[in-house]
């Protein structure tokens, strides 16, 4: 690590030093630093895009998840009715001020395609595009309203201003220069658009409880690791207009990092039981700006 990727500076701190302890491919140890100017924290050394696709195996678990998950348990269903009436989704509430708009919407980095499949069902008169770089030979197929791009190549030749929405879940903290693909998908987002971006925030409560053990440190995974207030001075130093921040009321990193300090196995009959047990603490933990996980929602600012 020479210069921050994010402010330039070469000034930084060495926090940590850990492996791979989700997917467990090898045991290679990386240092973990934290730049000194604007507290983006970064993986080094680098692994370069060779070494990385090991650590994206075809049994890498967001790959592999159900596209139809169903929440059949008592605790879930009545966590959702809660929401529902109370209308605390506040991601779900701004798409759907959009729900009667013809829109073009990117999941870029859409792992098994989940996000897109339930979007789909909901928003009938939007257009659905897929990309994922480590997944994409197992998106080569067409549905109703959803194309997925199996191709960077073909990615990149789509016009400019063409998507209404572009989401970047679970993204920027995988890419080596996330300043770049920002700015790269900027260009592909229509004049006034929306960019949805949801990553790990290192200032987060869970962070400084559990250390090395956090579940979204994901080393070697996650190469540089935001906090709130670095992500929005970066979108509006490149002219986002913030709309909202939400901070996650869901406990599922915790709960996953409890069970990496312990070294025990995540037994799924009791998971979400566990996470429903442990949401009222981060739901505090969101009040309080403290959550693991982030969500920005932010408006393209240039001028039509």
């Amino acid at each position: 690590m020479k210069k921050c990727v994010l402010c330039d500076s070469d000034k930084k701190i060495f926090l940590l030093k850990g492996k791979d302890i989700y997917m467990k491919v090898d045991n290679k140890f990386y240092d973990l630093y934290q730049c000194l100017e604007c507290k983006l924290t970064t993986l080094n050394p680098l692994p370069n895009h060779s070494e990385l696709s090991k650590y994206y195996p075809s049994n890498y678990k967001i790959f592999l998840q159900d596209k139809n998950e169903n929440n059949n348990d008592y605790f879930t269903k009545f966590k959702i009715h809660i929401i529902k009436f109370f209308k605390l989704n506040h991601l779900q509430n701004t798409l759907d001020a959009l729900i009667t708009q013809k829109f073009n919407y990117l999941d870029y980095g859409c792992g098994n395609g989940k996000n897109i499949f339930q979007l789909q069902a909901r928003y009938k008169n939007w257009i659905f595009f897929g990309y994922d770089k480590f997944n994409s030979k197992n998106l080569n197929y067409k549905k109703d309203r959803i194309i997925f791009i199996d191709d960077l190549n073909k990615f990149e030749k789509i016009e400019d201003n063409f998507f209404d929405i572009i989401n970047l879940s679970s993204v920027i903290e995988h890419v080596h220069n996330p300043i770049k693909l920002i700015l790269q998908l900027k260009k592909k987002l229509h004049k006034n658009g929306l960019m949805i971006i949801k990553t790990p925030n290192f200032n987060s409560f869970s962070r400084k409880i559990f250390g090395r053990y956090w579940h979204n440190l994901d080393i070697p995974r996650h190469l540089h690791i935001f906090s709130d207030k670095n992500l929005e001075k970066l979108l509006i130093e490149n002219n986002f207009k913030k709309k909202k921040i939400i901070y996650s009321r869901n406990s599922g990193v915790e709960i996953k990092s409890l069970y990496n300090l312990f070294k025990v196995k995540k037994n799924n009959s009791i998971h979400k039981y566990l996470v429903n047990l442990f949401n009222p603490l981060t739901f505090l933990l969101s009040i309080f700006k403290l959550s693991s996980t982030i969500t920005i929602i932010v408006r393209n600012n240039e001028k039509i």
